[in-house]
């Protein structure tokens, strides 16, 4: 007898761990069940991805998930939002806004806790809840509450190396605060980067700018990942430069949204306007869009086309020329799947919100008091 699937996407070019090749998927449960040639399987929903490149759905680590639910971000090819903005600081605030996402989001989410100075104690616990994707801190933050933080947990922390400076600067010699400005970054993140040393703390930096920074980070990728905002890579914009040589020499580990649109406009088209250009190859794409993300965070079942992972998908027509809010793209997300549903197609919506909080392997194995 044939084997049987809820789903059979056929005939599309496969992003397999770092190839391409052309074949089959069979999903059952919403997770992907067999990969290769499939055809004599028979399912209940076909999709015909003849001429199109089937990537794993997009891990937006720098996304917002709006009133909308993520609709746009869907039709976008973003199965997964890691909501940046703004971070709740307890228990009850996280759950806030995991019920305002509940029955309204229609990509999979995922909130940060922010290490407020009343709650460092409480972070290990924090960390741990359903739904959180981590800890958040920020360089402009003084010495000792980040000291602290980092010794309270154990999963990766995201800080933040945007420019946060305050109103006067503190006197030479002065150790307990790491005021920042233009001139001092790579300064304070040095000392970031020793504290979460002594702490056995991973870390992953994001929004970080200029070569002294990220030549420091380079240094020190036993400890440290670096995420972007595509928008920084926009060709025009101040430091560009330094951030391409970053991303060509490995050095960035994963891309995201950022809050707002940038000016290249959604992730996923925006960046496969480089693969067009040639700036950089579709396998790295995929790295930094999605396996990269699921790696620096330990997301379960999620940032592979692999058995056993959820089948959250993105169809994208390489060759397609799209115009999008008076934006000229080439190539663009045709459908996305969300574990194992067609979710999005041409343009529209095409099935309820059914978005849910994203599993975290850290916390799978680790038990809530």
């Amino acid at each position: 007898m044939a084997p049987t699937y809820d789903l059979l996407v056929r005939g599309g070019t496969c992003a397999l761990h770092g190839v391409t090749t052309s074949c089959d998927l069979g999903i059952t449960g919403g997770r992907i069940a067999a990969i290769g040639d499939l055809a004599g399987a028979e399912a209940e929903r076909e999709i015909d991805a003849r001429h199109l490149h089937v990537l794993p759905g997009v891990l937006d680590t720098g996304g917002y998930l709006r009133d909308e639910g993520g609709s746009a971000q869907l039709l976008a090819g973003v199965t997964a939002v890691f909501d940046a903005h703004p971070h709740p600081t307890t228990a009850a605030g996280l759950e806030d806004k995991l019920s305002r996402a509940r029955g309204r989001a229609h990509c999979d989410y995922a909130f940060f806790i922010a290490a407020a100075t009343d709650h460092l104690d409480d972070l290990d616990r924090l960390e741990r809840l359903p739904g959180c994707s981590g800890v958040v801190l920020s360089l402009g933050t003084d010495d000792e509450p980040l000291h602290r933080a980092l010794f309270c947990g154990q999963r990766r922390v995201t800080v933040s190396c945007e420019p946060d400076p305050h109103p006067e600067p503190v006197a030479a010699g002065a150790a307990v605060d790491l005021y920042r400005d233009e001139g001092d970054a790579a300064r304070a993140l040095q000392r970031f980067l020793n504290m979460a040393k002594r702490a056995g703390r991973r870390v992953h930096a994001s929004n970080v700018d200029g070569d002294e920074a990220l030549a420091l980070l380079m240094q020190h990728r036993e400890l440290a990942t670096v995420g972007l905002a595509a928008a920084d890579l926009d060709l025009t914009g101040p430091g560009a430069g330094a951030l391409w040589r970053a991303l060509a020499g490995g050095l960035v580990d994963a891309l995201g949204s950022g809050p707002e649109p940038g000016p290249g406009g959604p992730l996923l088209p925006t960046m496969l306007g480089h693969v067009h250009a040639g700036r950089l190859g579709l396998p790295q794409l995929v790295e930094l869009l999605s396996s990269g993300p699921a790696r620096i965070y330990n997301v379960a079942r999620k940032g592979r086309i692999a058995l056993g992972y959820d089948a959250d998908l993105v169809l994208v027509d390489l060759d397609a020329e799209h115009t999008h809010a008076g934006v000229r793209y080439h190539g663009w997300p045709i459908a996305t799947v969300l574990r194992g549903e067609l979710v999005a197609r041409d343009g529209r919506v095409v099935a309820t919100p059914g978005g849910a909080p994203v599993r975290f392997s850290d916390t799978l194995r680790m038990v809530v008091l």
